[in-house]
């Protein structure tokens, strides 16, 4: 049976407690999202009621369809090889430490008095001693409610410096679950972003690449963070896929995607974003994820579909023979939007097919790309449509 975490009752000693929240109270920020008053008063919940039907396996890991290709993560490691080792990713404590270099530069240069007081001021040393003590207790929690210093967290103008006295990079699994949730309902959308790339996508890297899989909590940690789209794209999906990650991450990572239902311009917001990535840079984690946004099957922009037309023509300039995972992106494209395909754009995959032909997955692209009987239909009824458009100008208004 599991024990839960026990509490220390002495870190409020004294009238403590009431200069604790004095201070919390005063240190509000407009950043805080409009239903912080309401979700700073979450109670720990049981993560089975939040399971979404993942199957788990006896080590409390979730069991996820499709294995990275041998090839594709050999591809990686070439790639990886030649341009030498990789930034490390940034964590909460670098955020920090980036912030205290932007306010010695201004300190240097005069500006400091422009800057408001408080960021100037050093943390009381009672919020400095309890949320150290802390850590211990995120450390070894398992279950059961959160300490309400830790729920006022995200309404604090400085959360970060006062987070990172927890060390988060130490927290239990459960405890991070708990913080997503927490912190999610919370902060604004931007506030979002930064506590999910600086603190949750770090705990998830580092589980994947320890354990080779993602555990339980954690990928529920994720799909709590889809309740903000934007900041879980540019806080996770993103950073994830820019800055290199493997093809193991992304399957795990973009598979809460393919689960989650998330608005169509966020997902197309991304799409876009990821069909930028030039060849040089490109890894098969980037068409990993836009293979699993597009077989969402949305109706895309235009301009979304334009652009991942223009992304796979890029490559018909490279000669290199490319990873199974960009012949399957391609693949999932022109299945799913084969009509929406003018003949320019169709003539131009073509180009890109005859460069890069995979013996298997190939012949199935090519037969999608010949399917015009239904692409002409579609074409005459739209032009049939754009003809009765200007011929009566109520039904353009309607």
């Amino acid at each position: 049976m599991t024990t839960k975490a026990k509490m220390p009752t002495a870190w409020f000693p004294g009238d403590s407690a009431r200069k604790f929240f004095v201070w919390s109270r005063n240190s509000n920020t407009t950043e805080n999202g409009p239903d912080a008053d309401s979700g700073s008063e979450l109670d720990s919940e049981d993560v089975d009621r939040d399971s979404g039907g993942e199957d788990v396996d006896s080590e409390g890991f979730v069991v996820i369809d499709g294995e990275a290709d041998e090839e594709d993560e050999l591809y990686v490691q070439r790639v990886q090889q030649r341009q030498g080792t990789a930034a490390a990713a940034p964590t909460l404590a670098d955020f920090i430490l980036e912030k205290l270099r932007q306010k010695e530069e201004r300190e240097s240069s005069g500006a400091a008095a422009e800057a408001p007081e408080e960021d100037c001021s050093a943390l009381p040393p009672k919020v400095v001693e309890v949320y150290t003590a802390m850590g211990s207790f995120l450390q070894k929690y398992r279950s059961g409610k959160m300490p309400k210093a830790f729920k006022v967290l995200p309404r604090l103008q400085r959360w970060e410096e006062v987070l990172l006295l927890t060390q988060p990079e130490s927290w239990s699994r459960q405890a991070m679950f708990e913080a997503t949730k927490i912190f999610t309902s919370n902060l604004s959308s931007a506030g979002a972003q930064r506590f999910l790339c600086l603190v949750l996508l770090p705990a998830v890297r580092s589980d994947i690449s320890t354990n080779k899989k993602l555990n339980y909590h954690l990928y529920q940690a994720l799909k709590k963070a889809l309740f903000k789209p934007a900041a879980f794209f540019k806080g996770i999906f993103l950073p994830l896929a820019l800055e290199g990650c493997s093809n193991r991450e992304a399957i795990i990572v973009g598979s809460v995607v393919a689960k989650v239902s998330i608005p169509v311009l966020h997902a197309a917001a991304a799409l876009m974003r990821l069909a930028l990535v030039p060849p040089p840079q490109w890894l098969p984690a980037v068409s990993v994820l836009m293979g699993l946004l597009i077989n969402k099957k949305y109706s895309l922009p235009v301009k979304a579909v334009q652009a991942c037309v223009a992304h796979f023509h890029r490559f018909a300039e490279r000669a290199d023979l490319l990873p199974v995972a960009w012949h399957q992106a391609l693949l999932v494209f022109v299945q799913r939007y084969k009509f929406c395909l003018s003949e320019d754009e169709r003539s131009m995959l073509k180009e890109v097919l005859r460069v890069h032909f995979h013996e298997k997955i190939g012949p199935e692209i090519r037969r999608e790309l010949l399917a015009k009987q239904a692409a002409l239909v579609l074409q005459q009824q739209q032009a049939l449509l754009e003809q009765q458009q200007e011929a009566s100008p109520d039904v353009e208004m309607a």
